[in-house]
């Protein structure tokens, strides 16, 4: 209180200097706070200490055009899909469509360009059947295209896309598709979805509190409050993500984030100062009891979910890193924000922001007597649902308790059932032109076309790889992981396998051989060509076998394949005198999924440690903190199981389509809802109990307090929670599937927690526990009961 006291001082001093400052801080966040959408990336930064990061260090060390060439892929489809792709029209549009880009002043750009129409009338007319579906519905038409910057690429894409619809003829779907175009509309689909939040979900939210508050002039604060926590929380990503890879889903996580904190605050501040203002303080003694226990309430809770959030930033993932760090920033900015600049507003204007109609009308109502004013108090506190509520759960608790734990034990089940994927159709927008083109590749060719992976054989030796010995060994490494995995024979390119089958060492060392007749031979020019230059290193020491899976790449399968090529690698790496690695984008997911989960149970354990230390000192109770994280355990067991059931079983995938694809929750969304639920959890239970706390000091009755506590503050929760679920909310609207699974698990959880857990549940474990609820602190001697009136 002391503290409050002085900070309260602190505040009235210095206010006008406080607002300057923040005003000064909004006008730098305006200028970059925009910029920060466009430095998001798609990396996942994996550990160094994985086997795929060793892999594709060698790989980038040895074959560094892979890792800087970009791929385009143009899927080119019969709008009747039964027709065959293979005619006069496509042809005449595929020359047309070369010619263009060859000629254009982005041909330095380009790579190479391969098709079924400019591979068909060569040797490589094998080769040329990949670029067609086997039903010939479908054709594809890769371009290469060499490193430039990503503005020269979005240049050199609109060119394409322009060139597509000028040759393009009628009757044909085109799309364009690769890994920078969809990160590209990741990014676009991010900005719809804050634009959406903006829009719809922000005005809701507002109306709602503009409902519990009942005053025009109040609702100046929250607005202010929302308006410069999200430019200075954008703003102070900026470096951030200029310097470590933000991933692109990061700002609508944020901007969710803001408007449930931020209006959240403002109710718990704001009802705290209207009450005070009701019961006859000064505009001063307002703010100073607001800041003294609304003010204590947030800092504490806001400060828990900050640290919880920052357990993501340890983790070594690019993706769940910057989500920890976007989230903790902005949580930490709204929470600065709401204790400094609103109580400075608030004093400075407190003559405008003290004075309103509702005020007024209470203190008109507001009888001169104190026996009167006591007995029309208790009147309107028998007549509270919340009151009446509080009777219920501290009078049966017994059965509640039973009751909740009975409920809570076959949904737990599932949870535990719950299953985890990687699949890209949960972080990729589904509307999205790029996102039907991919879907498209995976259906009519190898689903791996635009996520390979590569296998690295490294010989140690210059011209080490063109030796019987190395062939025959690489090609019997192809055929052990075909016999014992679920891959096709064709889905493997080097220069020792092509087309499913091997390439005798006898032909290539001839096409190698400058002195040998075979060497200027079309068929050793290409291989030359096309082959040597891709998948041999530059000294000829290291081979690199490109593996386009003919299964989804990012599927349920692929894990355990790569596990098993890494068994068979190990074999023939500790059998012969190669290096074997296993590299690409897949096995570093992979390899980061099973790091995050290794470490999961140990930020769990760290995370319930820390809470139970900082509301155990808040509280100077031993029970509180106990109680706290089993109703919170409570909460995501609940959570996870319905989730499940959802997501995973699939119960209701024939009332939403989208989700008839989905099979199971994103790997990330579990470990990105946990620090949150636990903070929200956390936010209302600190808030209850305050005020429970507060009774308890003042001498009322252990079961007075707790109904107390929830008549005051229960219609302060369950609005705090319909405005927290709004926000949330806004996620279900987003196209992208990890946020409408994020979305769904935040706002089913606030509405558990707030109309089930913190108004029933833990009223009635308090009411149990009694007098043990705040041992071992003691308390003031019970004066007072539930009649009487403060």
């Amino acid at each position: 209180m002391k503290f409050i006291e002085k900070y309260t001082t602190f505040l009235k001093k210095y206010k006008i200097i406080i607002i300057i400052i923040w005003a000064i801080i909004l006008g730098f966040s305006i200028w970059l706070a925009p910029r920060f959408i466009a430095e998001t990336s798609s990396d996942f930064n994996v550990p160094e200490d994985t086997p795929s990061h060793v892999a594709n260090t060698i790989l980038e060390e040895e074959f560094p055009e892979v890792n800087t060439q970009t791929s385009i892929v143009l899927v080119i489809q019969n709008e009747n899909n039964s027709l065959s792709v293979l005619t006069s029209d496509i042809a005449y549009f595929c020359i047309d469509f070369n010619t263009t880009l060859r000629s254009s002043d982005y041909v330095s750009y380009i790579s190479d360009i391969r098709g079924f129409y400019f591979m068909i009338n060569t040797t490589l007319s094998v080769a040329a059947m990949g670029f067609v579906s086997e039903t010939n519905t479908t054709t594809i038409v890769e371009i290469n295209v060499n490193s430039i910057s990503d503005t020269e690429l979005n240049n050199f894409i609109d060119f394409v896309h322009n060139t597509i619809d000028f040759f393009k003829p009628e009757g044909y779907i085109m799309l364009l598709t690769g890994s920078h175009i969809l990160f590209e509309d990741m990014k676009n689909a991010s900005e719809k979805d804050i634009i959406v939040m903006d829009s719809i979900v922000l005005p809701i939210a507002l109306i709602v509190l503009a409902i519990v508050l009942k005053s025009f002039k109040l609702m100046i604060i929250p607005i202010v409050s929302v308006g410069f926590s999200i430019a200075t929380s954008f703003f102070l990503m900026y470096p951030v993500a200029a310097a470590m890879p933000v991933f692109s889903f990061v700002p609508s996580v944020m901007m969710s984030l803001v408007i449930a904190l931020s209006i959240d605050y403002s109710l718990f501040l704001l009802s705290r100062y209207r009450e005070e203002l009701i019961r006859g303080r000064d505009n001063d003694q307002a703010v100073h009891l607001m800041m003294e226990h609304a003010g204590h309430t947030i800092g504490v809770s806001g400060l828990t979910l900050v640290i919880c959030f920052l357990g993501l930033a340890f983790f070594p993932i690019g993706l769940l890193a910057s989500i920890g760090i976007g989230a903790a920033v902005c949580i930490a900015t709204t929470l600065i924000i709401n204790l400094t600049l609103v109580p400075s507003i608030l004093l400075l204007f407190g003559n405008f922001f003290s004075k309103f109609r509702l005020l007024r009308k209470k203190q008109a109502e507001l009888p001169k007597d104190e026996e009167e004013r006591k007995k029309i108090e208790l009147e309107k506190q028998l007549k509270s649902i919340w009151f009446k509520i509080g009777k219920f759960a501290t009078k049966y608790s017994i059965p509640i308790i039973v009751i909740t734990l009975a409920a809570a034990i076959p949904i737990s089940i599932q949870m535990m059932k719950m299953g985890t994927s990687i699949a890209e159709n949960h972080i990729l927008p589904r509307q999205a032109d790029s996102t039907q083109a991919f879907e498209m590749l995976k259906e009519d060719f190898h689903p791996g076309m635009l996520a390979p992976m590569y296998i690295v054989i490294v010989s140690n030796q210059t011209n080490g790889i063109f030796t019987q010995d190395f062939f025959t060994t690489g090609q019997e490494l192809i055929i052990d992981i075909v016999t014992n995995t679920d891959i096709t024979a064709d889905s493997f390119t080097t220069v020792f396998w092509g087309g499913g089958s091997a390439i005798p060492f006898m032909f290539v060392e001839d096409w190698i051989n400058p002195a040998h007749p075979a060497y200027n031979e079309t068929t050793a020019v290409l291989y030359r060509e096309m082959v040597l230059s891709r998948y041999a290193s530059f000294d000829n020491s290291t081979a690199l076998v490109e593996v386009l899976p003919s299964f989804d790449p990012f599927g349920s399968y692929i894990e355990e394949w790569i596990k098993d090529t890494r068994v068979i690698l190990e074999e023939y790496g500790g059998s012969s005198d190669y290096e074997f690695h296993l590299a690409g984008d897949t096995p570093e997911v992979v390899d980061s999924v099973d790091t995050v989960y290794e470490m999961f149970p140990l930020m769990i354990g760290i995370i319930i440690v820390i809470v139970y230390v900082l509301i155990a000192i808040m509280f100077k109770s031993v029970f509180v903190p106990l109680r706290l994280i089993v109703t919170i355990g409570l909460t995501l067991s609940w959570i996870y199981g319905i989730a499940s059931l959802i997501f995973d079983v699939g119960i209701v995938d024939g009332i939403i389509p989208a989700l008839q694809d989905i099979n199971a929750l994103y790997w990330a969304t579990p470990v990105m809802s946990f620090s949150i639920l636990i903070g929200l959890g956390l936010d209302y239970d600190i808030f209850l109990l305050s005020r429970v706390s507060e009774y308890r000091n003042s001498g009322y009755s252990e079961r007075a307090s707790i109904i107390k506590g929830l008549y005051r503050t229960g219609g302060i929760i369950s609005m705090a929670g319909v405005i927290m679920a709004i926000a949330f909310g806004g996620m279900l609207f987003s196209t992208t599937m990890i946020l409408n699974e994020f979305g769904f698990i935040l706002t089913l959880a606030v509405l558990i927690d707030t109309f089930i857990i913190r108004t029933i549940l833990v009223p009635a474990i308090m009411s149990l526990a009694s007098r043990w609820n705040w041992w071992p602190r003691k308390l003031p001697e019970i004066t007072k009961d539930l009649n009487d009136i403060e």
